[in-house]
C-alpha cells in the first residue's frame, strides 16, 4: 500500500463489504487489518485535561481532531469509499469520547453514515433508510434541518455541516435504480464529500 498525494495514510487495498466474496479485514488471515498497527483515537487522558465547560471542551476536542491522523484518516477513508473501514476508525472515537456525550453523537452520527453506504454497497435499501435517518436525528444539531447550518461550523467537530447536509441529502434521495451492488474492491457511492469547516 502506497499513500496518496493528500493522503493522511495508505488506503487499504479493498473497502469491505459483508457477502461480497473480500476477506474480513480484522477476523479474516487474509484481512487488511489482521496483525497491523492501526492509528489510535485520541487518548482518554487528553480528554480528561480539557475544560470542563461545554463550549470550551467542544472547541478543545475540535482542535485535537484537526491534527489527530486517525480523525483525518477516517474522514480520508469514507471520501474515497471506504466506507466500513471509516466506521470502524469512527467507532474508536465514539468510545474514547463517551458513547452518550454530544461530541459522541456527532460521531455516531459519522458512524451511521458509513453504514448507510455500506448498505448502498449490499444493496439493502432499508438498511440505507434506517441508517441515514439516525444519521440525522444524530447530527441534528450540527445540520438544523439543512438551514443555517453555515453559521454552525464550528459546532461538528470541525467539518463543514454544509458537506454533512449534503452527504445526508444524498443518501436520503438514493433510489433503488442507483444502489450499487458491484463486487469491485471499492466503488465510492457518494459524490458529495466530508469537508473541513472554513477558517473564520
Amino acid at each position: 500500500m502506497t499513500a496518496s498525494p493528500g493522503r493522511h495514510a495508505p488506503l487499504p487495498p479493498y473497502s469491505f463489504v459483508p457477502g461480497h466474496g473480500l476477506p474480513h479485514p480484522v477476523t479474516d488471515p487474509a484481512g487488511h487489518l489482521r496483525g497491523r498497527e492501526r492509528l489510535a483515537p485520541l487518548a482518554a487522558d487528553a480528554l480528561a485535561r480539557l475544560r470542563a465547560d461545554p463550549a470550551g471542551r467542544r472547541e478543545a476536542i475540535t482542535a485535537l481532531l484537526a491534527e489527530h491522523p486517525s480523525w483525518l484518516h477516517a474522514i480520508d477513508l469514507f471520501n474515497a469509499g471506504y466506507y466500513w473501514e471509516a466506521h470502524e476508525a469512527w467507532e474508536g472515537f465514539w468510545h474514547v469520547l463517551g458513547r452518550t456525550t454530544p461530541e459522541a453523537r456527532l460521531v455516531q452520527g459519522l458512524i451511521r453514515l458509513a453504514a448507510a453506504c455500506v448498505k448502498i454497497r449490499e444493496g439493502v435499501p432499508e438498511g440505507v433508510k434506517r441508517h441515514a435517518l439516525r444519521a440525522r436525528e444524530l447530527l441534528a444539531d450540527a445540520v438544523p434541518g439543512d438551514h443555517g447550518a453555515d453559521s454552525r461550523d464550528s459546532d461538528a467537530l470541525g467539518l463543514s455541516c454544509t458537506s454533512i447536509a449534503s452527504v445526508l441529502r444524498e443518501l436520503e434521495t438514493y433510489r433503488p435504480e442507483c444502489w450499487h451492488t458491484s463486487r469491485t474492491p471499492v466503488v465510492r457511492v457518494l459524490t458529495a464529500d466530508l469537508r473541513a469547516a472554513p477558517c473564520e
